[in-house]
């Protein structure tokens, strides 16, 4: 998978017997701000009109229209030393706490002052900073936040008459159509960069939004929670991952998807989506022989929760969701559209596959809630297997706290390029694995026959199919 990373920027200050030295060169100080009130919706502009095929006027001056517009989002978070300890000693005796001033960007929505940012620019801080382009400055509380998009709602206290970005839509945006970034990259202040649309419709992970935006325009740490401006001068999406390994490869979400929870966001100060409790892949081609299907289609759950609508319907791993609500399902990211898009409450209808036989079930949802994947770490006294032979299907394990963990895999072997060290094997061909030994045991008994595994890998489950040679 493809190795992504946020776009933000920090540094380190120490806020003690000397003043804090921020990133941008002048000393902050900001207290804790209150959260803000619920208020009405929001009068957001936005301009429902396709984006011009080339740049609509000379580009100097459309960089003067839009500019006013971007914001420097700065933000203070205490942090821990590497010891676990929570502050450092000065050398005056005192204790001085450690602080972290983190650098991201944003833009304008309304002109009492709502702006837009990533969610992961202010994180856990305990004090925000907006800074216009004409450098005045204003305290900022959180209206709202949504970290499933990586959004964030600030109102900016005291402004007002603010010039606001006009929205409009990322749902027309092709491959090569102009596009402009502006930020503060690595604080160095405001910096315009120009690009193109590279794809739409790129996922970020199992489960996550499906349409990110891909540009070459560049995008660097400090850029995140800026604005994307297509040729017309509108917002169409926000800067959010770089590819950690690559130039020219940077994501932002459309802005469209933002646009949707706008309201919700600022009268709630949060998004409320139903919850299914299950997680679930992508159906390759090998998955699509080893599970019997007729081809590639649906979602195929990898891990129930509990006391989940799935668990209650009665959802097991292995099952692949074909439709919802009468809708087909062709890809893991239509589901996770369809209830990313539902409300608690919503009783949906879902039509599965299990064993070859189609069945249908109707499932109320429940609210969602963030959670810590479990994890798969090693039992404390698992050991791997000592055999001097070449291990059935080149795989390597010991005992997991559940399953098996995978401790190696032989360079040439069948599992050579589907397995990875550190993965844990929680099934085997529909069967639960209990520990190393276990799994040995029944990949010498498995032959030359293929194989459907069910994993853990980085916290998150997902099937795996392994051809025998």
């Amino acid at each position: 998978m493809e190795r992504l990373r946020a776009a933000a920027w920090a540094c380190v200050g120490f806020l003690g017997a000397a003043p804090l030295a921020a990133c941008d060169g002048r000393a902050a100080a900001l207290s804790p701000p209150p959260r803000e009130a619920a208020g009405a919706p929001c009068s957001i502009p936005r301009e429902e009109v396709p984006p011009a095929a080339g740049v609509a006027w000379p580009l100097p001056a459309l960089i003067e229209q839009v500019r006013p517009v971007v914001v420097t989002v700065a933000t203070l978070r205490a942090t821990s030393l590497p010891d676990g300890r929570a502050t450092p000693t000065s050398p005056f005796g005192r204790s001085a706490p450690r602080v972290e001033r983190a650098i991201g960007s944003g833009f304008v929505i309304a002109a009492e002052g709502l702006v837009l940012t990533s969610e992961h620019v202010i994180g856990d801080a305990f004090g925000i900073e907006v800074q216009l382009a004409d450098e005045r400055a204003f305290e900022a509380t959180v209206v709202g936040r949504d970290p499933a998009l990586d959004v964030a709602l600030l109102k900016l206290r005291g402004a007002g008459s603010l010039r606001a970005a006009s929205l409009g839509s990322s749902a027309p945006i092709r491959p090569g159509d102009d596009v402009l970034v502006i930020g503060n990259p690595f604080g160095l202040g405001p910096t315009v960069t120009r690009g193109i649309i590279s794809a739409t419709s790129r996922p970020m992970g199992a489960g996550s939004l499906d349409g990110y935006l891909q540009t070459d325009a560049a995008i660097n740490p400090g850029n995140s929670g800026g604005p994307l401006f297509n040729a017309a001068g509108q917002v169409i999406g926000i800067a959010t991952a770089i590819h950690e390994g690559g130039r020219g490869i940077s994501f932002a979400l459309p802005i469209d998807e933002v646009v949707e929870i706008l309201p919700e966001l600022r009268e709630t100060g949060r998004v409320a989506r139903g919850r299914l409790g299950i997680s679930f892949q992508e159906v390759t081609s090998h998955l699509a022989r080893a599970l019997r299907l007729p081809g590639r289609m649906g979602a195929l759950i990898t891990e129930v929760e509990p006391e989940s609508p799935g668990s209650r319907l009665g959802f097991r791993p292995g099952d692949v969701v074909t439709s919802v609500e009468g809708r087909r399902v062709d890809h893991a990211r239509e589901l996770a559209r369809a209830l990313r898009r539902s409300k608690p409450g919503d009783e949906v209808k879902i039509t599965y596959r299990r064993g070859g036989a189609e069945r249908c079930a109707t499932v109320k949802l429940e609210r969602s809630a963030l959670r810590d994947p479990p994890s798969g770490r090693r039992a404390p006294d698992g050991r791997a297997p000592t055999d001097a032979e070449e291990p059935p299907f080149g795989v390597l394990a010991s005992d997991a706290l559940e399953g098996a963990l995978v401790e190696s895999i032989s360079p040439q072997s069948p599992a050579a390029g589907h397995l990875e060290v550190g993965d844990v094997v929680l099934d085997l061909n529909g069967a639960p694995v209990r520990g190393g030994a276990d799994l040995t045991a029944r990949l010498r008994a498995a032959g030359r026959q293929d194989l459907l595994l069910r994993v853990r890998r980085n916290g998150a489950p997902r099937y795996l199919a392994v051809p025998a040679r």
